[in-house]
């Protein structure tokens, strides 16, 4: 696992700016750096040693030949498989890392090798005869890779941060306001925009091939809903044995490393079941983190899993005071605005685990491929035709309703045209704004209200309304929240992440499971809870879903009130964005009980907090 930067230019880089750019991703890869440089283009790269650790596997790396240069960040975890093919086809390889698999792939088969790569990765090649530059990012976007195309100047690294630390960026930066509409609704600003004029995510799986003249041309190659078939008629034993038989390699996959490998472990379905895998083949390490208030504490079922499969379990107590010395560098670190609060015990968690090793596997996918999450419930709810007959009377009822839980239900049953849908019941299911609170409320000019531009599942018939919100997440919500979350956490301290459940092949098939495979009955997760339930007993997940949150309710109303200075009305006129009426109105009712809006507010704190400080 690594960073990456480069500059592609009409005129020569300067190499200091490289050595910047690279530099400010050193958290990313703090073993090793390198850099290559000529007339067009300057690479640079951070190294972690995950496989070979020798100094010849060292980036920027070479091909036989020297025409052609690679920086890569991520891992292929199927090399060994393609290097295999690489030694029948006559290719001579110098080293045991994934990076020279890769490069002599690329020149044996072209753009179309990218199908047979397994892993999470985000890399550059560059042909130094021809002068042209292909970039890769992986199928679910694991790896993050960004990108400025302007005034003569290609820019790419890793994070945010490299690209803002060029100087011609740094004398062009401007806010692109017309996405604060759809964070204030999703809590993360959905690919390929991000907050900046002129810097974009470079979309997941695809690649792009950047020629002499700064010409882009960006290709897709995988999109999930492609494998989607008309017909689902796969028997329970059959997708059983398929099941197990595509996680158990997955898993397996994911622990080859020359260093220590340990396991995120909450003591939920997915965590649990990639935990039972792994300890098949080894007593590994496992880590969780647990919380001083009791509701939200799980710390006690990852101990109990762990007790079972005798891992050698650690586990660290959250306390207020640790978020309240996060909270800055965590809302600093993700470089654009960013709301999940679930990073600050994501990244305590990666820096226990990194004291001990320096890959972990962890449990993300299964709440999207096999349908984990509440709001699915909700998506086939809205859909039925009684539901919409009475959707105003029971909106009506709902606006009296004693619980505050029950009162924010009404905002779900707002109605919304279909291309927004899925998006409402995502931002109602998280607290966060509504259509109508944007539109009608809250943001002051209508230029920063633009269509939703994301929602293609409309054709998708054959799903039913819990999987297309499934869909949805998958597309969205995993890939711009959780996983930037995960890769931005664990890199922070230098630990490497990998998650088993999103292999692509376990994608594929998913999407082609009956929905009953996925949610039987009440029971959620079918078949992953069938397969893990072999190995650890049931009684052990006898619970509620509760998910990795932290009480930020009961936080902003005590050591985290200090940010509630950001939605001041001095400050709010200062950025002349949102009504400062309304804004009042719903802090007030915050500190009246109301404490569903907790969620709404902390979104307007992180985007205020941006707002101001690139003023």
């Amino acid at each position: 696992m690594c960073g990456i930067a480069g500059i592609f230019s009409k005129s020569t880089p300067d190499k200091q700016d490289i050595l910047t750019m690279t530099d400010s991703l050193k958290h990313r890869g703090p073993d090793a750096s390198g850099y290559y440089t000529d007339e067009v283009v300057a690479l640079g790269h951070r190294r972690l040693s995950i496989l070979d650790l020798d100094a010849r596997s060292h980036q920027p790396f070479f091909s036989q030949d020297k025409r052609h240069v690679i920086v890569f960040n991520g891992e292929i975890f199927n090399f060994k498989q393609i290097a295999a093919e690489l030694s029948a086809g006559g290719v001579t390889l110098r080293t045991t890392s994934d990076t020279e698999v890769l490069l002599e792939a690329f020149l044996a088969w072209g753009v179309g090798f990218v199908h047979k790569l397994n892993g999470m990765f985000a890399f550059a090649i560059y042909d130094i005869e021809q002068q042209k530059l292909f970039l890769f990012r992986d199928r679910f976007g694991k790896k993050p890779l960004y990108y400025y195309h302007h005034q003569g100047t290609f820019l790419f690294a890793s994070e945010l941060k490299a690209i803002l630390k060029h100087p011609v960026v740094a004398n062009d930066l401007s806010i692109n306001k017309t996405t604060i509409s759809n964070f204030l609704q999703l809590g993360y600003i959905p690919e390929p925009r991000t907050f900046y004029n002129r810097i974009s995510k470079f979309p997941s799986g695809h690649y792009g091939i950047l020629t002499r003249d700064l010409s882009l041309s960006i290709l897709s190659y995988w999109k999930v809903s492609h494998y989607l078939t008309t017909t689902r008629t796969i028997t329970e034993p059959r997708a059983f044995e398929q099941l197990k038989d595509l996680v158990n390699d997955a898993v397996k996959l994911r622990l080859v490393a020359d260093v220590p490998v340990g396991i995120f472990l909450s003591g939920g379905i997915d965590s649990s079941l990639v935990a039972a895998v792994a300890s098949k083949t080894a007593r590994l390490k496992t880590f969780s983190i647990g919380f001083d208030e009791s509701k939200f504490d799980e710390s006690k079922y990852s101990q109990r899993v762990a007790d079972h499969l005798g891992t050698e379990h650690h586990s660290y107590t959250l306390k207020e005071r640790d978020a309240v010395e996060l909270v800055d560098q965590y809302i600093n670190h993700f470089d654009e605005p960013f709301a999940d609060t679930s990073a600050i015990p994501t990244m305590l968690l990666s820096k226990l685990a990194r004291e001990n090793v320096t890959v972990a596997l962890t449990g993300d996918g299964g709440d999207e491929l096999f349908l984990g999450y509440g709001m699915y419930t909700w998506a086939n709810r809205l859909a039925n035709p009684w539901v919409k007959f009475f959707r105003p009377l029971l909106k009506q009822a709902l606006r009296l309703a004693p619980s505050s839980r029950l009162r924010r239900v009404k905002y779900l049953l707002n109605k919304v045209g279909q291309e927004n849908l899925r998006k409402h019941i995502f931002s109602q299911e998280q607290y966060f704004f509504s259509d109508e609170e944007l539109k009608d409320d809250l943001i002051l000019d209508d230029n920063l209200l633009p269509p939703w531009e994301y929602d293609d599942f409309q054709y998708l018939s054959i799903l039913s309304d819990a999987e297309r919100q499934a869909l949805f997440d998958f597309q969205f919500y995993l890939r711009d929240d959780l996983l930037v979350k995960v890769d931005r956490a664990s890199m922070f301290y230098g630990l490497e992440c990998r998650s088993p459940l999103l292999d692509y092949r376990l994608a594929e098939f998913s999407i082609n499971l009956p929905e009953q495979l996925k949610k039987k009955g009440n029971v959620s997760k079918y078949l992953l809870r069938k397969m893990l339930y072999e190995m650890v007993p049931e009684k052990f997940f006898d619970r509620p879903k509760w998910g990795f949150s932290i009480p930020l309710a009961e936080w902003i109303q005590k050591d985290l009130n200090y940010l509630m200075k950001y939605l001041s009305d001095e400050n709010l006129d200062k950025t002349k964005v949102f009504n400062p009426v309304f804004v009042r109105d719903l802090m007030t009712r915050f500190e009246r009980g109301e404490t569903y809006l907790y969620n709404r507010l902390w979104v307007l704190i992180i985007i205020q907090k941006h707002l101001l400080e690139n003023d």
